[in-house]
């Protein structure tokens, strides 16, 4: 609503279930932050990274864009 566009670096913790956690913002505009940790946060469960070809808790960071659409 307000015009705000920007991208939003997510730090957060993938267990070895693959499950979600310590969901946090790092950097981008302030007003998106909370939406991009939403997204994060229902993103459900992602592929948790392997050590010693076995299943181990790990930092991820992902950048989420968001764009005005051009009408």
């Amino acid at each position: 609503d307000d015009g705000i566009q920007g991208t939003v670096i997510i730090q957060f913790i993938v267990d070895a279930e693959g499950n979600v956690s310590n969901v946090e913002a790092l950097s981008g505009p302030e007003e998106l932050r909370e939406a991009a940790i939403r997204v994060i946060q229902k993103s459900g469960k992602w592929i948790p990274a392997v050590q010693n070809k076995r299943h181990v808790k790990s930092y991820k960071k992902q950048p989420i864009g968001f764009l005005l659409a051009n009408e």
